[in-house]
């Protein structure tokens, strides 16, 4: 009875081809985790379809913080994943080009997590940050949240609330963008039936998930009975590796 063991599936890290030079993909393929490298539209990883993690040295998230690129790039995170995370290397209050303007760094912080719904984590270095990525992989993976997470039915009252959860049910369509396509299209069927080249150009979309859009609207479905495997993130990027 022993060897009748269930096989779990691992959760798996995707990771931005650029990580690639950091070491820290391999880093945490070396933690028993395995990780795809694709061409991410937004963060440097995405951890079981829901989490989107971008990587920044003290440095550059002290820099971008003040030119307010850290900000944008929260909102857009905001918009496709549920949960955002960055994952600070180094302390920014102990950088000394910036030491007079503490205050208002502490001030961003806080704006970063209340404002924008982020969470920041500090560690040493891509050591520490590659253990910290596949500790929270196995974390889900102890839950058993692997693939997209499908959300509950929210109590839905009125035809706006239906086309805002149609919406919102296709991967990393946040309410926001959900309120941009409505803005876009007259109704959802006008959407659905929408080239690639035009869902690809609203905000909180982009190519790669218009194409993942644009693969689920107009896939055929599988005809064999026997077929009962559920199409996950993971089916869709290891089918266009």
């Amino acid at each position: 009875m022993g060897e009748q063991k269930s096989k779990k599936t691992k959760t798996i890290v995707y990771a931005d081809y650029r990580e690639e030079k950091s070491g820290i993909p391999q880093l945490i393929e070396a933690e028993g985790v395995p990780v795809i490298r694709k061409n991410l539209p937004i963060g440097d990883y995405i951890v079981s379809g829901e989490i989107v993690i971008e990587r920044k040295t003290a440095w550059d998230f002290t820099k971008s913080l003040f030119d307010g690129r850290l900000f944008d790039q929260a909102k857009r995170m905001a918009e496709g994943y549920p949960h955002v995370i960055f994952i600070v290397e180094g302390n920014p209050l102990r950088l000394r080009r910036y030491s007079s303007k503490r205050r208002q760094l502490l001030a961003a912080l806080a704006s970063l997590t209340v404002d924008y719904g982020s969470r920041i984590i500090y560690t040493e270095g891509p050591e520490d940050t590659a253990y910290m990525i596949a500790s929270i992989a196995r974390r889900l993976e102890k839950e058993g949240r692997r693939g997209v997470i499908i959300r509950k039915k929210a109590k839905l009252e009125t035809i706006d609330d239906w086309q805002l959860f149609i919406l919102q049910s296709f991967p990393g369509i946040g309410e926001r963008t959900a309120i941009r396509i409505m803005e876009t299209f007259n109704t959802i069927r006008e959407f659905c039936n929408a080239p690639m080249s035009v869902l690809s150009k609203i905000e909180g979309i982009g190519e790669k998930r218009a194409e993942l859009i644009f693969t689920i609207l107009n896939r055929r479905f599988p005809r064999s009975k026997t077929r009962r495997k559920t199409t996950t993130l993971e089916d869709f990027y290891g089918e266009n590796a």
